[in-house]
Parts: C-alpha cells; sequence; structure tokens
C-alpha cells in the first residue's frame, strides 16, 4: 500500500511539473462560470450537463497526460514495484483522484456563485440528492472520459494523429449517441460498445431532483464501461511493452 501510495505521489508531482494540467482546468473554471452566469438555472439540468462537459475535459486530460512520463521513468517505476499491472493500477487511481478533482470543482463554483448571488441563482435551493446524485454522475462521466482518452495510448496505436483522431470520434459518438440511435434506430446494435454518456444524461433532462435509484442505475453502468476500458488499455499495455 505505501509503494501504491508513494507511485501515485510521483505521478501526481510530474503531472504538476508538466503543466499540461492547466489548460484544461482553464477551460473548466471558464465553462462554468459562463454556465452559471445566467439565473435562474435548474440544478439537475446543469450537474447533468455538467457531467457531458466533464466526460470531455477528461477525455482530454487523458489524451494529453501520456507524455507527462518519459518511457524510461515508467519502465524503472515498474521495476521498483514488481508488476507491471500494479504500475497501471496506481495511474487509474491517479486518475480516479483527477475525477474526484474536477468534480468537487464542478460542485463547489455553483454553491459558491449561487452564495454570492444572495441565493438567487438556483430556481431552487440545494439537497443532499442534489450533491450526491449530480457528485456521482458527474465523477462517473469524468472517469468513463478519462479512460477513453486513455484506452488509444500512444505505444497501443502508435500514430499519434490517428490516435487523436479515433479518440475524438469515439468522444463525438459518446456525446451524440442516443441523438444517433434517434435517427437511426438499426445503430443502437453497432453504438452498444460506445459509452453510453448521452442516454444516462438524458434520464434526468427537466427533471425537478435527482432520482437516486436511477443515478445509481446509471452510476453502474458507466462504471461498467470505465472499467472494461481500464482493463483492455492494462492488458493491450503489457502485450505491447515498450
Amino acid at each position: 500500500m505505501k509503494a501504491i501510495c508513494e507511485m501515485i505521489k510521483y505521478q501526481y508531482k510530474q503531472y504538476m511539473i508538466s503543466a499540461k494540467w492547466v489548460m484544461p482546468f482553464i477551460v473548466l473554471l471558464g465553462t462554468l462560470s459562463m454556465m452559471y452566469s445566467i439565473s435562474p438555472v435548474a440544478i439537475v439540468d446543469s450537474f447533468s450537463m455538467t457531467g457531458i462537459f466533464l466526460f470531455v475535459i477528461m477525455v482530454w486530460i487523458g489524451r494529453t497526460i501520456q507524455g507527462v512520463e518519459p518511457e524510461v521513468s515508467e519502465q524503472v517505476m515498474i521495476l521498483r514495484l514488481k508488476s507491471d499491472r500494479k504500475y497501471y493500477l496506481c495511474h487509474i487511481i491517479f486518475m480516479m483522484c483527477i475525477c474526484a478533482v474536477v468534480t468537487g470543482i464542478s460542485i463547489v463554483v455553483p454553491v459558491l456563485i449561487h452564495i454570492r448571488s444572495g441565493n438567487a441563482l438556483l430556481s431552487r435551493q440545494f439537497t443532499w440528492s442534489d450533491f450526491v446524485g449530480g457528485g456521482l454522475l458527474m465523477l462517473v462521466c469524468s472517469f468513463v472520459g478519462g479512460m477513453a482518452g486513455e484506452l488509444f495510448h500512444i505505444r497501443i496505436m502508435k500514430n499519434r494523429t490517428v490516435g487523436i483522431g479515433v479518440t475524438f470520434f469515439i468522444t463525438l459518438l459518446a456525446v451524440c449517441r442516443n441523438g444517433v440511435i434517434a435517427e437511426f434506430a438499426a445503430m443502437k446494435y453497432i453504438l452498444w460498445v460506445i459509452p453510453p454518456i448521452s442516454d444516462v444524461v438524458s434520464w434526468f433532462t427537466n427533471k425537478s431532483y435527482f432520482n437516486m435509484g436511477e443515478v445509481m442505475k446509471g452510476f453502474l453502468l458507466l462504471l461498467i464501461y470505465g472499467g472494461v476500458m481500464a482493463v483492455m488499455k492494462v492488458e493491450m499495455l503489457k502485450r505491447v511493452k515498450f
């Protein structure tokens, strides 16, 4: 456990030094500020749409974080841990920590703006279900985004341009999946492999409160998709080596 904690701290330092986190977080704060610049705001709708936005942001982070650590350093760390799976597990945990940070920011920002506006920003006051339901939804959307961004790792798909293109295409399909299937019903037999981000978010459209049963259903569904992508990435990296 100590070795895993030390590895996560190391990856955190490497990421902070790289400064590749700066632009995604600036875009995150800028978008949140714009979203909550006009009142009144429906809490459930805004939190749900933020889930989609965090998915896209984490795809960006997952894609750019790949070049943070040099391959030589990665090999050394794997030798120290004596397990490549343990190393990749540490990285997944680190990505989950980033997901928790962006989710926390996405909840705190509207709360602060609401307080600053004299409780005039939102259409109603916050309830515990807003924080729990909205937080879980945003967290799992961001986790799926992070895993999607890392799925076509530079060692898995060596052509960087193609890798970025495929990642962008999958991201676009995930965001528009619900609409594509509504327009072309037969596509559901193909697009089931794409994370159903838009489907899950649509469950909460125009709802006044989060239904915790639906939240947990969506959370588990997307968690499975994210977990499958994480396992696929780890197993492919184990086979590709350096």
